[in-house]
């Protein structure tokens, strides 16, 4: 990422004095061409060090470029206004978005393909108007990177058996939740590759579509003028699908139309903001939906976060002080022996918390867990690439009847344990032990857990 700064201070000497380019590795170029040898630039460092998003941001004296790696925001350039790089500009017409006056005044979207290395990537577009200009969000999307295998997505043993279970069955609801940015699309996107065969039908209703699948029919909600998720869910149970996915429930007129198609023999996928797995049909319910509908309609839900993942060159083992440990059970109402190398649970039994009968019982642990250091394999962050904490449930016959009769989540998430169900923290404490994650990084979801 340090590259990039070099690589500009060189195109601007080559600007001010076409003489000064034969001392560098840059060309001499004009005024005109300096946006898009800029932005060039700019593109391809985002590539180059894995980001996932381009931030710009408009300042009193420069603009400042940012890239997100990892899930983490590094300033990477910034733009003194006094150089005349118009790259907002160039951005928004290669994304066929209007540049007068009045449009920077007013949020806007659009996207762009362009090809860097052997790989073409899309960029999606979001502009944003703040007092000094208009700020840009702009994601990469890999087209070739578009379908994942559902074992490569970090789901454990045990999840990943409770997931491939789920979709078996052939008619229901299939819920994957989280927060913005937590993978849900990726996950999705997963599910589909795993079950896409010739024989099935798939239809989908995105906003808008991130990746092109050959064999599915797709519905980029984005580009039809003035339609609702909910006109354009009634028009995909007229295409006779066998497998539905609708990008994300928004209002109770989807989430019924979901239901019901979930009901009448369609396997429906969905996204839904909720913090837990099981919290999804109580969220469900508070949209004003019948429990009996919700119970009968939903089979399963996923909940996921996305976590930095430590570089494996360089992370740095330490044994965690257990003074500290307890502490951060305390906090978080766990039992610590779930961080006993030697009581990992790997019978699928799931969360155990805190009993005090047990309190006596605890006998001291020392864990071996991993910190960041820094390396040129990880641009000195310490991390490289991220990892899924997740939690699978699937709805058996006791959670059904629990729904209905307005049983609390600690109830329910107490019978989906009996049938052997682990909890997110669960799965962020199993890959902290494995030397994936950082405490510090896992700590907000055990956090969730004892709040």
């Amino acid at each position: 990422m340090h590259s990039l700064k070099e690589n500009y201070a060189q195109m601007i000497a080559a600007q001010k004095d076409p003489r000064r380019a034969s001392w560098g590795s840059a060309p001499a170029v004009s005024g005109a061409t300096l946006a898009s040898d800029v932005l060039n630039a700019i593109f391809t460092e985002a590539i180059q060090s894995r980001a996932s998003d381009i931030h710009l941001e408009p300042f009193q004296e420069w603009l400042r470029v940012r890239f997100r790696v990892d899930g983490l925001l590094y300033e990477v350039l910034r733009i003194p206004h006094i150089h005349n790089v118009t790259v907002i500009a160039r951005i928004k017409i290669s994304a066929n978005m209007s540049t007068d006056a009045m449009s920077a005044r007013k949020a806007m979207d659009g996207r762009f393909s362009m090809t860097i290395g052997k790989n073409e990537y899309d960029f999606r577009v979001a502009t944003f108007p703040t007092l000094l200009g208009e700020k840009l969000a702009i994601r990469i999307l890999n087209k070739d990177h578009g379908l994942v295998d559902l074992n490569k997505i970090g789901l454990g043993t045990t999840d990943l058996a409770c997931l491939e279970k789920i979709l078996q069955r052939k008619n229901g609801l299939l819920i994957v939740s989280g927060p913005t940015g937590s993978g849900k699309t990726t996950t999705l996107y997963a599910i589909l590759n795993r079950i896409h065969t010739s024989q099935v039908n798939i239809v989908t209703l995105e906003d808008p579509v991130e990746y092109q699948i050959d064999g599915i029919n797709q519905c980029d909600i984005d580009k039809k003028d003035d339609e609702a998720f909910a006109s354009g869910l009634k028009a995909i149970l007229r295409q006779d699908p066998n497998v539905i996915l609708i990008g994300e429930i928004r209002d109770l007129e989807t989430a019924d139309i979901a239901i019901r198609a979930a009901i009448t023999g369609h396997l429906v996928l969905t996204s839904l903001h909720a913090n837990s797995a099981i919290g999804t049909v109580i969220r469900l319910v508070n949209m004003g939906l019948e429990r009996y509908m919700v119970s009968y309609a939903v089979i399963g839900a996923v909940t996921q976060r996305l976590v930095p993942q430590l570089c494996n060159s360089c992370r740095i083992p330490y044994v965690l002080d257990e003074s500290v440990l307890k502490v951060l059970c305390e906090q978080c109402g766990l039992d610590i022996q779930l961080f006993s190398s030697d009581k990992a649970d790997h019978s699928g039994k799931g969360m155990q918390y805190l009993d005090e009968s047990d309190q006596n019982k605890i006998k001291p642990i020392k864990v071996t867990f991993y910190k960041k250091a820094g390396c040129k394999n990880c641009n000195n962050t310490g991390y490289h690439g991220r990892v899924g904490i997740f939690e699978v449930v699937f709805f058996s016959e006791d959670l059904r009847d629990a729904i209905i009769r307005n049983a609390s989540i600690t109830e329910l998430e107490t019978i989906a344990r009996q049938k052997g169900f682990r909890s997110i923290a669960m799965d962020a404490i199993e890959k902290a032990k494995q030397g994936l994650v950082t405490v510090e990084d896992i700590y907000p979801i055990l956090l969730e857990k004892g709040s």
